[in-house]
């Protein structure tokens, strides 16, 4: 960290975060950005101290200035929540509220709604002297306490901490970082090189708030108490590039096909059957991958899709580095064929829905007339040299 940097970067994302300025008792709405109230809990939750102890240490950083970018808004909704059960909410003369207004009735439990934003990441600046934000930047990149997004269940997805830099104001500090796509299907609307994105800039105190801009009451003086300050919040835009696609998993290197004169000899040598069932093949399946794309006769076999299926689930279940299923040992076959017949049986059990759900969808009763979907499972014993299952 350098003595230089006046500017501390947050990253605030999650799948739920609350921002409330205005709530009080069962209605808790949230804003649509982070508060400075909730930053700063934040900060002082990473120093670890307590609530009894924040007007001391809340002195050097409420004249930090703060500005918050909107890299997603999210969604926001409504959550069911009961406060006190068993414990007791206390009325205004300082006793336990019953269920009824009787003095032996049950514990009464307030009912509360709380809102939240789903899905939201923010981009929060705070700009200020260097001793002051390399202190905020210490204790976010090593919280004594577990960080929270406005509420304690609502946790953080990526690390807090995104970085200080040095810059002459806020507008300039949030449009150094670029924007970046998640995961390409979640953000394909938009493939331009930059973004314009909504921002909130703390307006310096001392001098006119211009035009439009919001006074907001989320200075906090003290926490555990509902008592703020008010600052001049202004809403601007402002124009970012754009980054590397996020959490986009590095393209695989396509994979190359088995040698046209291997392939022919597999099926020469198996007749274009299937060495288990002796129906016709659909695949090749590999007994190893010790000579992949250059593979010989001898690591190969012809499979049904049906056999081909039961061996690669066989395969799933063992520890990784085990060999290979080969449905051409008879101390395997066994273990196939149970398998064989579990694929059967559920994909008896599919063509049922189906036929189920296109009788529902005409509202009409065709199960009469439904084709016999039933299938026959033989023993290899009475089928040798043909079939042992029909399709």
């Amino acid at each position: 960290m350098s003595i230089a940097d006046n500017t501390l970067f947050l990253r605030l994302a999650g799948p739920m975060q609350s921002w409330g300025t205005s709530s009080r008792l069962q209605l808790r709405r949230t804003d649509a950005y982070p508060s400075k109230s909730g930053v700063l809990g934040m900060v002082l939750c990473a120093k670890g101290v307590p609530r009894e102890d924040s007007p001391k240490e809340l002195g050097p950083l409420t004249p930090l200035l703060m500005g918050v970018r909107v890299d997603r808004a999210g969604t926001s909704d409504w959550d069911y929540h009961t406060v006190g059960a068993k414990i007791g909410i206390r009325t205004a003369k300082g006793k336990i509220k019953r269920t009824g207004n009787t003095k032996d009735g049950p514990i009464e439990t307030l009912l509360s709604r709380r809102e939240y934003l789903y899905d939201a990441s923010f981009l929060v600046a705070l700009h200020g002297s260097a001793d002051d934000i390399d202190a905020c930047a210490s204790a976010l990149d090593n919280p004594v306490w577990p960080i929270f997004l406005g509420r304690k269940c609502c946790v953080p997805a990526e690390p807090v901490f995104a970085g200080l830099g040095t810059f002459d104001g806020l507008t300039d500090a949030l449009s150094s970082i670029s924007w970046r796509r998640r995961i390409g299907p979640i953000d394909r609307d938009d493939r331009s090189a930059t973004r314009t994105l909504k921002s909130f800039i703390e307006h310096p105190p001392g001098s006119p708030p211009p035009d439009g801009a919001r006074l907001v009451y989320d200075v906090p003086t003290a926490f555990g108490f509902h008592n703020h300050g008010c600052r001049w919040v202004v809403a601007r835009e402002v124009t970012v590039s754009v980054a590397a696609d996020y959490n986009r998993p590095p393209a695989r290197e396509p994979r190359k096909k088995i040698p046209d004169q291997t392939r022919i000899d597999v099926e020469s040598r198996d007749a274009g059957l299937c060495v288990f069932c002796k129906q016709p093949f659909d695949h090749l399946h590999h007994l190893t991958y010790e000579r992949m794309n250059h593979e010989l006769p001898g690591d190969l076999v012809s499979l049904c899709r049906l056999c081909h299926d039961a061996c690669n689930m066989l395969e799933c279940a063992r520890p990784p580095g085990s060999p290979r299923v080969d449905p051409t040992d008879p101390a395997q076959r066994p273990a196939i064929l149970r398998q064989v017949q579990r694929l059967v049986e559920g994909r008896r059990l599919g063509r049922r829905r189906e036929l189920l759900e296109a009788v529902r969808g005409a509202a009409t009763d065709l199960l009469d007339d439904a084709p016999d979907t039933n299938v026959t499972v033989h023993t290899l014993e009475s089928n040798k040299g043909a079939g042992w299952w029909a399709r």
